[in-house]
C-alpha cells in the first residue's frame, strides 16, 4: 500500500462495488520532477448504462413509418450476421473433416464465435426496434421472392 502526505478519505461507490480512496496531497502547484511528466488523468464515466443511451430512449420519439424503416434495416442486417455465421459454421465443418488441429480451423473457428456473439448482440438490438413497432414488417424483398 502507497501512503501519501496529506489528509485522506475514502469514496464508495456501491454499483460498481469498489472503494475509492482520495487523498488532498501537500502539494497545490505541479510538480517539477518526473509528476509533471505524466500525461493527464483521464477520467471515465463508468455508469453502467445511461439512460439517455438506452434503445428504449433512442426509440423513444420514432413514429411509426420511422420505426417501421428502422426495423426493415435491423431485418436485413441480422439476416446479413446469420449468413455471415452460417457460411463460417460450413466452412469449419469442411475444415474439421479434414484437419481438425489445423492453424486455418482455428482461425475459422475464432471466426465463427465472433459471428455468433455479433449475431446474438444484434438480436437483442432486433427484438427491440420489432418490440417498439409492434409487428414484424415485411421485408419488399421477400414479397418478390415467393
Amino acid at each position: 500500500m502507497l501512503k501519501v502526505a496529506g489528509p485522506s478519505r475514502a469514496v464508495s461507490n456501491p454499483r460498481l462495488g469498489v472503494e475509492v480512496l482520495i487523498n488532498a496531497g501537500a502539494h497545490r502547484v505541479p510538480s517539477r520532477g518526473i509528476l509533471s511528466l505524466l500525461p493527464q488523468p483521464i477520467i471515465l464515466n463508468l455508469e453502467p448504462s445511461l439512460p439517455k443511451h438506452s434503445i428504449a430512449a433512442i426509440l423513444a420519439g420514432l413514429n411509426e413509418s420511422a420505426l417501421e424503416r428502422l426495423a426493415l434495416d435491423v431485418i436485413r442486417e441480422q439476416r446479413r450476421h446469420l449468413e455471415h455465421a452460417q457460411t463460417l459454421y460450413e466452412k469449419l465443418s469442411t475444415l474439421e473433416a479434414k484437419a481438425p488441429l489445423d492453424e486455418r480451423t482455428e482461425e475459422i473457428r475464432h471466426d465463427y464465435r465472433l459471428a455468433l456473439l455479433m449475431m446474438r448482440a444484434h438480436h437483442q438490438i432486433t427484438s427491440a426496434v420489432i418490440d417498439k413497432l409492434g409487428r414484424v414488417p415485411r421485408l419488399p424483398e421477400d414479397e418478390t421472392s415467393h
